[in-house]
């Protein structure tokens, strides 16, 4: 395998680990140890953690009771940030690596003999 072809897979296999990492779901801890989906680092979808802030009983008027307050939906929102962080990254790492390999090793170098 020449460097060529070793670049350009070492590229393809980060520009996947990549495109892969931005296409899994996002998921948060909710109340009760049930997940809440947060969409995808490409596309964040935050309704149902806004649906779990409504039932919280934080929103609702107790008097003399002191309730933790969890905001979900801006754990959601740092969850696919937090995604986003990474993935990006090495997706466009992984990009120029696959673009570069086209211009690593082109030619054979030396001189032709008879």
């Amino acid at each position: 395998m020449n460097l060529r072809r070793l670049i350009l897979l070492v590229g393809a296999v980060v520009l996947v680990i990549g495109v892969i990492g931005l296409l899994m779901p996002v998921s948060i801890p909710g109340p009760d140890n049930q997940k809440i989906g947060c969409g995808n680092a490409v596309a964040a979808d935050t309704s149902s953690a806004q649906q779990a802030d409504n039932r919280n009983p934080v929103n609702l008027p107790i008097l003399n009771e002191l309730v933790p307050h969890t905001d979900y939906a801006a754990q959601c929102q740092s969850a696919v940030g937090d995604r986003r962080t990474w993935t990006i990254p090495v997706a466009v790492i992984g990009l120029v690596v696959l673009l570069g390999s086209f211009f690593v090793g082109g030619r054979a170098g030396g001189v032709r003999t008879r």
